[in-house]
């Protein structure tokens, strides 16, 4: 009733409250939408892309390492099973090319041992347990010397890059008291077959990090992580430049890596989405051009063997498959199993993402 009698003696009055009344909204909204930003700002998300083997998952194990708790010792427990069976599967994969290849054991009694292991291929992968009986097997065959030729051969089938590590390991990683350390984590190949997410702190932001599977069969699940990505991390195996496709058995790794990175990178989707591009398995591919030369992918170059300059070779390469050429292309040589080697990339990515951040939301 005086609210109606205000307005009747004093209409001027309510036009005035009216106004303030929407002035005051106003500020509120800009004061939501300045929080908003700043909130927006402290976020980040990051999807790993690349074809399969790249190196994503490593890649995230160490962000588990470097940025969360890494791991319990029950965790580091559930990964035996994984760690037993990357070297049976090594295994079998070089004997089955010793076959193909019609190769035999220098010691004729290796057949046993194969036979032991060969047997083991069939179980359900999350129950292969190997005994130090097995492990014994495994080393009077990596002894072999039939079985190392086969293994010099590796580039002509499939195989994980962790083959030589287990095997050297073998009498470690099969004892009764086995649990896997932090190196043995790093180095286990599981295929992803679905989206994994980790998340972490740091300097007061928020990051989210997805890695989705690589292989072709896993790459229509790319677009459900497309929205809200802050930025892309590309990762390319160097050392993968004279092998074949796990898919297919034809194409070279490297030639699909290529043509991976130019159909993303040039996508309309993230002309403004910072790019960083991971050129990893530096150590493999160090050891490699000293007796495997970058021709095989690049039969144009011709510079010398040495790691600086095939490295910087395929970095050209593939920067230079970028047709925006306002977009920068910020690129790191990495090693994924080496911690210390992610912790310094890592430090640098996060800048750029923290000074890009808050000049997208007008903060600086």
């Amino acid at each position: 009733m005086l609210k109606s009698l205000m307005e009747r003696c004093c209409p001027g009055l309510t036009e005035t409250q009216g106004a303030v009344d929407d002035n005051y909204a106003s500020m509120n909204i800009d004061r939501q939408l300045q929080e908003w930003k700043r909130k927006r700002a402290k976020e980040v998300h990051m999807l790993l892309l690349g074809p399969g083997e790249s190196g994503k998952s490593t890649i995230l194990k160490q962000v588990r390492i470097l940025h969360n708790r890494g791991y319990t010792e029950e965790e580091k427990t559930q990964y035996r099973v994984v760690v037993h069976r990357n070297i049976v599967d090594c295994m079998c994969a070089i004997l089955t090319a010793m076959e193909n290849m019609g190769m035999n054991f220098e010691d004729a009694s290796r057949i046993s041992d194969a036979d032991n292991i060969s047997y083991l291929k069939p179980c359900n992968a999350f129950q292969t347990l190997l005994t130090p009986e097995h492990g014994q097997c495994v080393q009077r065959l990596w002894a072999d010397r039939g079985v190392q030729n086969a293994y010099d051969m590796r580039a002509d089938y499939q195989i994980y890059d962790c083959a030589q590590y287990f095997f050297e390991n073998v009498e470690r990683i099969t004892a009764p008291n086995y649990i896997p350390t932090v190196d043995d984590i790093l180095c286990t190949r599981l295929e992803t077959t679905k989206i994994v997410e980790a998340s972490f702190t740091r300097k007061d932001m928020d990051f989210k990090m997805y890695d989705v599977g690589g292989q072709r069969t896993q790459r229509n699940k790319w677009i459900h992580c497309f929205d809200n990505v802050t930025a892309i991390i590309f990762i390319i195996a160097l050392s993968e430049y004279n092998l074949k496709l796990a898919e297919d058995n034809k194409t070279n790794r490297m030639e699909e890596s290529m043509s991976l990175f130019k159909s993303i990178c040039n996508l309309n989707y993230f002309r403004d989405t910072p790019f960083i591009l991971f050129l990893n398995k530096t150590d493999i591919f160090e050891k490699k051009i000293k007796h495997i030369p970058i021709t095989v992918a690049f039969p144009e170059y011709t510079g010398s063997n040495e790691y600086e300059s095939c490295a910087t070779y395929i970095q050209n390469r593939i920067v230079a498959l970028n047709e925006n050429k306002e977009k920068s292309i910020f690129c790191h040589f990495t090693n994924a199993t080496d911690t210390t080697n992610i912790a310094f990339v890592f430090d640098a990515v996060l800048e750029i993402f923290l000074e890009n951040n808050l000049k997208a939301a007008g903060l600086v």
